[in-house]
């Protein structure tokens, strides 16, 4: 079982793709959601929006204690990330499926749906109200200027369809991307024109962040990059077990929370990895955030709470 739910978690580069036939359904409203497989969380205004399986969107008004689900979602597909822009919110997954709330997430529209690429989109950034990125498999890239009414699509590189798995921006407007096989993406102009990058470790990686002016890479087996100097160089870095890490959270402005399969939180900090104190449930975490001295974890058995040991 351990196994499956790790194969689950990483539909978010493996292309687990559900069935086109349940496309563009509303999402089922079930008890204990919030014990479903979760796959990225977010804050919004004072609020808590996450979302996972089956088009599961839950919000907490109360940093996290208690869930409702959301009703009338428009897809109930595996939503794999969601972002947010002041009330604004863009949820991504599969079925190349894009979702908006422009109401703090208590109402959802469909932006962009195409099951027959069969493509899952995975991660997405926004800049601000109208400006912002979604990315997703075989280096597919999408673009908005007018907050998801319109989308340009593309390829990030011509030659490269390698899955992009997450992105992030820089302190100075760079645009930072995550990749599969040993590739890493990045543009120093908004957006227009990507370089991609080899990196030293030539496996996935599944997520990328933000430490101080490091760059930070997170992926397969465990392993960690850091660059001080935007990818030119890199840092390798091993956690002490060789679990896959899936996402991150800033504990401060250069020190990160990752997270990951059975039971992973590691602490990176100047250059080290240390554990997370705290009990170990085992169960694998997709994503994570901090709220005040607790961290929210979510993943393979849903939503999860704990404090942050000094």
């Amino acid at each position: 079982m351990k196994k499956m739910h790790s194969k689950i978690i990483m539909c978010l580069v493996l292309l687990l793709l559900m069935p086109a036939t349940f496309a563009q359904q509303q999402a089922e409203v079930m008890p204990l959601s919030d014990q479903s497989l979760i796959l990225s969380i977010t804050a919004v205004g004072d609020a808590l929006v996450m979302v996972g399986e089956r088009g599961h969107v839950l919000k907490s008004d109360d940093e996290g204690k208690s869930w409702r689900q959301i009703e009338a979602v428009p897809v109930n597909i595996a939503l794999t990330k969601v972002v947010s822009v002041n009330n604004h919110l863009w949820a991504v997954g599969h079925d190349a499926a894009i979702i908006h709330s422009a109401d703090a997430g208590e109402t959802w529209q469909l932006q962009f749906y195409d099951a027959e690429r069969e493509v899952p989109f995975l991660s997405a950034y926004f800049k601000d109200e109208n400006n912002g990125f979604v990315i997703g498999a075989y280096g597919t890239i999408l673009t908005t200027s007018d907050a998801g009414k319109n989308w340009q699509e593309g390829l990030i590189d011509e030659e490269l369809d390698y899955h992009l798995n997450d992105i992030a921006p820089g302190p100075d407007g760079q645009l930072y991307i995550a990749a599969e096989a040993g590739y890493f993406f990045r543009s120093f102009d908004q957006g227009e024109t990507w370089e991609a990058i080899e990196l030293p470790y030539m496996g996935s990686m599944f997520g990328v962040a933000m430490a101080a002016n490091e760059v930070v890479l997170f992926g397969l087996r465990g392993n960690v990059l850091t660059s001080s100097d935007q990818g030119d160089t890199w840092h390798e870095l091993n956690a002490p077990e060789p679990n896959n890490i899936f996402g991150s959270t800033a504990l401060k402005d250069d020190q990160l929370l990752l997270v990951g399969a059975n039971g992973a939180r590691l602490v990176y900090q100047n250059q080290k990895l240390t554990n997370f104190k705290g009990s170990d449930s085992g169960d694998d975490y997709a994503d994570a955030i901090k709220i005040g001295q607790r961290i929210i974890l979510v993943g393979e058995a849903g939503v999860k709470s704990q404090p942050i040991e000094q």
